[in-house]
């Protein structure tokens, strides 16, 4: 499991891509902590086709993300992903969100079929799901929350509530008709370039700058 606020090391991802599902014997559990590797060689063998090849890295690590918190959150997705998306928000530029959006109905497809597949001690199901507008008005939602903090970055005596004002004003500007502008998304965000955490891995880094040129 990455640590709290990273992305997974590419290095795991690798592996997990190269790695051959043995069958399982029958009666055979795997213990809680081999769930993610699991579900992603699942998604790697029957979804991955489906993902545009643009958007297959993105996709897959948001997998993992989510994955690791299943258990924990007892599959309750409506609790899970708002949060994650919240902690991603200052972890990955606004282009995450545009690869994300279109999959989000196949990888949220694809865990309710197999999670309860996986062979763990205790079945586990996802138990909320997350609707694709619902998840694209938060989207908005924080995508204005990063714009209005940055805007007010260099002016730290800016009360909670004109940010909060501000945001509100920024999402009427960029959420319309249940749809994200991502034409104005990249004019309001592309005044502040991304900046990479530099206690990343390699591979990890790249796939955030080439993500924040895509």
């Amino acid at each position: 499991m990455p640590k709290q606020g990273q992305f997974a090391k590419s290095a795991r991802l690798k592996r997990v891509n190269n790695f051959k599902v043995r069958r399982q014997q029958q009666g055979q559990t795997i213990g809680d902590d081999q769930l993610t590797d699991f579900l992603l060689v699942r998604f790697n063998l029957t979804a991955k086709k489906r993902v545009s090849r643009a958007a297959q890295e993105t996709v897959q690590r948001f997998l993992i993300e989510v994955s690791d918190q299943l258990i924990a959150a007892n599959g309750d997705m409506a609790a899970l992903v708002p949060d994650l998306l919240d902690d991603i928000n200052h972890r990955a530029p606004w282009q995450f969100y545009r690869q994300l959006l279109p999959q989000w109905t196949l990888l949220q497809d694809f865990l309710k079929k197999e999670l309860p597949a996986v062979p763990l001690a205790s079945r586990r199901y996802v138990t909320t799901t997350v609707t694709t507008a619902d998840l694209t008005e938060l989207v908005a939602r924080l995508l204005a929350k990063k714009a209005a903090a940055i805007t007010f970055l260099k002016r730290p005596n800016v009360s909670a509530a004109m940010q909060a004002q501000t945001a509100q004003l920024l999402v009427a500007s960029i959420y319309s008709g249940g749809m994200v502008d991502w034409d104005k998304v990249q004019a309001l965000l592309a005044p502040f370039p991304f900046k990479v955490d530099d206690d990343l891995d390699a591979g990890t880094k790249e796939w955030l700058r080439q993500l924040a040129v895509s």
